[in-house]
């Protein structure tokens, strides 16, 4: 069986991030480690307590994704069912993007949850609208695929 291939984004999401399991094993043999070398005295103290940064920073540095799969997306704790959906909302003026399930669950995309490296305000401003055009193209493409039923909003 293939793996499914993700298409990731950067997207700045309210849930914790989530790790992956090569981290968590670097989290975890790293932080036995300094454990280890903090209670036998190998190193002396501030060595040793120095090497309980690998696993914060480890910890830390974990991005936010938002990730879009062939049948459904990824987003923190979300998961949203491109089968499931049956009401897309665009909304250009609020920049966002709702998508309602059958079970009155929903998800929204916000425009401004997505970083940019730009530092001009005309230039952000920009570069998350080209953001959220693609992703929201993207994910109303995926929905109308799995789900032709569902009924699409836009003002």
């Amino acid at each position: 069986m293939t793996p499914t291939e993700f298409a990731s984004f950067k997207y700045q999401h309210t849930d914790p991030a989530s790790l992956s399991p090569k981290r968590r094993w670097f989290v975890g043999i790293s932080l036995a480690l300094a454990l280890l070398v903090i209670l036998t005295g190998w190193v002396a103290f501030p060595g040793s307590l120095a090497l309980l940064l690998f696993p914060v920073v480890a910890l830390a540095a974990r991005s936010r994704q938002l990730q879009l799969g062939p049948r459904y997306l990824l987003c923190g704790n979300s998961i949203v069912y491109y089968a499931n959906v049956n009401r897309l909302t665009l909304s250009g003026a609020n920049g966002t993007l709702r998508l309602q399930s059958q079970n009155g669950k929903s998800f929204v995309l916000e425009r401004d949850k997505f970083p940019t490296g730009a530092r001009k305000a005309d230039k952000i401003k920009k570069n998350k609208a080209a953001k959220f055009d693609k992703v929201s193209s993207k994910i109303i493409e995926k929905v109308k695929k799995a789900a032709p039923r569902v009924d699409m909003i836009g003002t």
